[in-house]
């Protein structure tokens, strides 16, 4: 028969090793069983190695609450963001988590649902968690309004949408060079008359992208469409633009979401892609290749938006010294057939 564990032994047993039992077990006071495993004062060597394997063979495992009283950091990063549901910033938090794992900090996630006031409530929310420093993709909030709920001196990178001139730096996409890269290739095909779905203009791409398209294509002012980023605005813009007297014969979409929307409409309204429609687009969702006609884009890397801001963020927390930096990521035009082009391979 096998013995019984009596109700003393099994709570011996499942209560967590404390330090005052590693350091019983080393034969050293608590003090300097701390000393050893924080790698501070000066110890023996053999001293260090006998509370290390004390600890180790006890299952020791430090109090995070107990670290961050002490140091008064709490090794936890806030990422706001406007829609989590977005494919781009899905692979960015992927990004940032590589680089902010290996540098010892968990993330916590807050989505804003693209509004300035649910922006300001995940940042006070992230701001009273007391987390180290925050990943920033803004929904649109103000330079004072964000002053009001983050203390100038928690590090703070700006990504995507950015607060101009603050933080400790800012990570965005070559926003300018995709679109003029869109634009110049609907003209290699013959088109004139371009339009736009834009995305908001308080949005650092939204409006970098508008203002770039205005610069490259000098639209007439009804081939410029704004609303969010989503695939009904999408629709519905596309539907105002073919409804014109004199429709565009190229669409350039500011966003994957938008140029879905486009195709929507167009194929509810028997609108054939390319033939009586080209269709281009900022953004290369994964399933770009997959729908038909096929999307042309300008690529990226999302996942490397995310790694280069959270690298910024880590030189930011463990260096308040460090030099503010603002970061493009670089972009490429990838060309399938919903221009007119052959498939890319």
């Amino acid at each position: 028969m096998r013995n019984r564990l009596t109700t003393d032994q099994v709570g011996r047993r499942r209560r967590p090793a404390t330090l005052a039992d590693v350091a019983a077990t080393a034969g050293v006071s608590a003090s300097t069983a701390s000393r050893a495993l924080n790698g501070r004062g000066e110890l023996s060597a053999s001293t260090r190695a006998a509370v290390i394997e004390a600890a180790e063979r006890l299952g020791f495992q430090p109090s995070p609450l107990a670290r961050s009283l002490r140091t008064r950091r709490t090794t936890t990063v806030g990422y706001v963001v406007p829609d989590i549901a977005s494919p781009f910033y899905a692979a960015s938090l992927k990004g940032a988590q590589s680089v902010l794992e290996s540098a010892g900090y968990r993330v916590m996630l807050m989505d804003s649902e693209q509004s300035v006031e649910g922006e300001v409530a995940a940042l006070r929310t992230l701001v009273n968690h007391q987390v180290d420093g925050l990943l920033v993709a803004t929904a649109g909030v103000g330079p004072a309004a964000f002053a009001d709920v983050v203390d100038a001196e928690t590090p703070c990178v700006f990504l995507d949408s950015v607060l101009d001139g603050a933080g400790a730096g800012t990570v965005t996409l070559e926003n300018a060079a995709g679109i003029e890269m869109l634009v110049e290739h609907l003209r290699g095909h013959g088109h004139t008359r371009i339009a736009l779905l834009a995305g908001p203009r308080q949005e650092t791409s939204g409006s970098e992208r508008l203002d770039a398209f205005v610069a490259a294509a000098r639209p007439a002012p009804e081939l410029i469409r704004t609303g969010p980023w989503t695939l009904d605005s999408g629709a519905e813009q596309t539907g105002a633009l073919l409804a014109l007297e004199r429709p565009p014969t190229a669409i350039v979409a500011s966003s994957a979401e938008l140029a879905l929307g486009c195709l929507a409409a167009c194929r509810e309204l028997g609108v054939r892609l390319p033939d009586e429609l080209a269709l281009v687009t900022f953004d290369d969702p994964y399933f770009g290749a997959l729908l038909e006609p096929s999307l042309t884009a300008v690529g990226y890397d999302p996942a490397e938006v995310g790694r280069a801001a959270a690298t910024l963020l880590v030189g930011a927390m463990e260096d308040e010294d460090a030099p503010r930096r603002d970061v493009r990521v670089p972009v490429t035009l990838i060309r399938r057939r919903s221009c007119g082009c052959e498939e890319e391979r």
